[in-house]
């Protein structure tokens, strides 16, 4: 027997056993009392006690005695009682004379009733913890009859049966709070739900939320009787419904989503994406789930389609009503420069020629606008072949040599290797380099333009670098929006960048910008060398890192 009870009145799992009970520190009771008058009357002891006890506390539930007076307190301080040491030793302690026994120091409660005999039975819980005591004690020194002994046990097990039933109660208390909780919060999260929620089963809605009702516009009531859920399908769309049930119920799958058609009850057409899964309830086979009311989308859908094929087709028609005399204006102003007709004035050259160039920017508009409707109908043609990326660079800065003389501009190539072949359409990978170095060269205020390339993961990266004002942060994505111009106006139609982004994605490739206002900006084009993919951000390779804007 352990003379330190200390350690296993302390342990952990004892003191959650016994805080499972919920009794300790509670008022007496009759179920209680009951066993500690049997326990006076059968061992015919004058004092007999029922303790629960903590690391701190006997906690007395129960008291038989005609001699213990009123003055018994409800919690007495284990320090080395008689009790403490039934719990640290988990067995039976009979002492017929507490003053012969130097295992144990008599508590202030047994002093003042004047103990010198004690028989105490541990009360341990079928989880094999001690959480309290059944104990008789005596005034006179005797010794303890083995069938008093056994009678004694016999008043403990009823007390550890009555002690596991309080404690299933308090945990079945406890689990009814937790379930009574976590049904408030499920109630709370589907009654409040932004989207339909509903349950069925044998054919018949058993359950459905204040947003279902809302969606469909139907009564609170309209559950007091039974309703199938084809009522609230469009017919064109019931077919598919009645089927995806029948596959949830008879578990060919555990759960669908698709889209379609309800009739509210006031016979409008509403548009819903339902995600439904199958479960068992009451041991049938059941449907959950979830309705999001997607009228609005749909509707948008279908006027941003009908706006796009608007456009297209407005964009069709200037491309073809304006081409034809644009083309004849152009050729006329070619004409009139060529001296076919008579030789012009100084004055009439200058006044044709900005005729010619307006003609230009207008037919550069209309092709603009041409290609871009092409590219929002997937109609744009592209071709897939092996491109030599660096002699088409150095052919487009050839060609633009006039355009940078013109502005003061000192067109440069840097080529890491040779070859630098990608996968993709020469004729629109001109198009995108064109519209780059024309764009910093307009905009480069004269400064010198740089163009590197050289291989990367992939693929190859192209990057055109010019040392002009730059572009704000905040107008970095904007550059790539239809008809967006950030530069002097008359420059240029908004189209050029959105167009070339679109080209570049359309074979596999990005393009992407870095700048810092006052530094200028440089435009990073990746093309992959395989086949046409998924356009995806490629990082910069080291020996580009200096031409980055740091």
């Amino acid at each position: 027997m352990s003379t330190d009870p200390a350690d296993l009145l302390h342990h952990p799992a004892r003191l959650a056993a016994l805080g499972a009970t919920s009794l300790a520190g509670t008022p007496p009771e009759e179920a209680f009392d009951r066993l500690t008058r049997l326990a006076v009357h059968l061992l015919s002891a004058p004092i007999s006690l029922l303790s629960l006890i903590d690391g701190e506390h006997q906690w007395v539930k129960s008291v038989a005695g005609a001699t213990l007076g009123q003055g018994l307190p409800h919690a007495i301080p284990v320090g080395r009682s008689i009790c403490g040491h039934v719990i640290a030793g988990g067995r039976p302690l009979v002492i017929p004379d507490v003053q012969h026994e130097p295992r144990v120091a008599v508590d202030a409660a047994m002093r003042a009733w004047g103990v010198r005999a004690y028989a105490g039975v541990p009360l341990v819980t079928a989880d094999g913890h001690a959480v309290g005591v059944l104990c008789v004690a005596d005034t006179q020194p005797h010794e303890w009859p083995r069938e008093s002994l056994a009678a004694l046990r016999d008043l403990a097990a009823l007390a550890v049966t009555e002690i596991e039933w309080r404690r299933s109660q308090a945990e079945r208390e406890r689990a009814s709070s937790a379930l009574a909780q976590a049904e408030q919060l499920f109630r709370g999260v589907v009654e409040q739900s932004l989207v339909g929620i509903y349950v069925m089963q044998d054919g018949v809605f058993r359950y459905i939320n204040p947003r279902f009702r809302q969606v469909f516009g139907l009564p609170v009531d309209w559950l007091d009787s039974p309703h199938d859920l084809l009522e609230l399908v469009a017919p064109e769309d019931r077919d598919k419904v009645r089927e995806n049930i029948r596959r949830r119920i008879e578990g060919e799958v555990d759960e669908v989503q698709y889209c379609l058609r309800g009739v509210r009850t006031d016979g409008s057409i509403i548009h819903l994406e339902v995600h439904g899964n199958r479960t068992v309830l009451d041991g049938r086979p059941a449907v959950i789930g979830v309705g999001i009311d997607v009228t609005e989308r749909v509707r948008a859908e279908r006027d941003r389609e009908q706006a796009i094929l608007a456009r297209d087709r407005f964009y069709a028609m200037v491309s073809h009503e304006l081409r034809t005399p644009v083309s004849a204006v152009m050729l006329y102003n070619d004409l009139l420069l060529s001296g076919v007709y008579d030789p012009l004035t100084t004055a009439q050259r200058e006044a044709v020629d900005r005729s010619q160039s307006s003609a230009r920017h207008l037919l550069d508009l209309i092709n603009d606008l041409l290609d871009l409707s092409r590219l929002e109908a997937g109609r744009l043609e592209t071709r897939v072949e092996d491109v030599e990326t660096a002699e088409l660079v150095e052919s487009v800065v050839d060609g633009l040599s006039p355009l940078a003389l013109e502005h003061g501009c000192h067109l440069s190539v840097h080529v890491a290797e040779r070859p630098l072949v990608v996968t993709g359409d020469a004729r629109r990978v001109r198009q995108i380099l064109l519209n780059l170095l024309s764009n910093a060269v307009k905009f480069g205020h004269g400064q010198p333009v740089e163009v590197r390339l050289g291989p990367t993961e992939g693929g190859v990266l192209v990057e055109v670098s010019d040392h002009g004002p730059g572009i704000p942060p905040g107008d970095l994505d904007r550059i790539f929006e239809e008809f967006v111009q950030l530069g002097e106006p008359g420059v240029g139609t908004g189209l050029g960048l959105p167009i070339a982004r679109r080209l570049a994605e359309l074979q596999g490739g990005t393009l992407e910008v870095a700048s810092r206002p006052g530094e200028g900006s440089t435009f990073c084009l990746f093309l992959p060398s395989g086949a046409p993919r998924v356009a995806h951000s490629a990082g910069f390779p080291s020996f580009l890192s200096s031409a980055i804007l740091r």
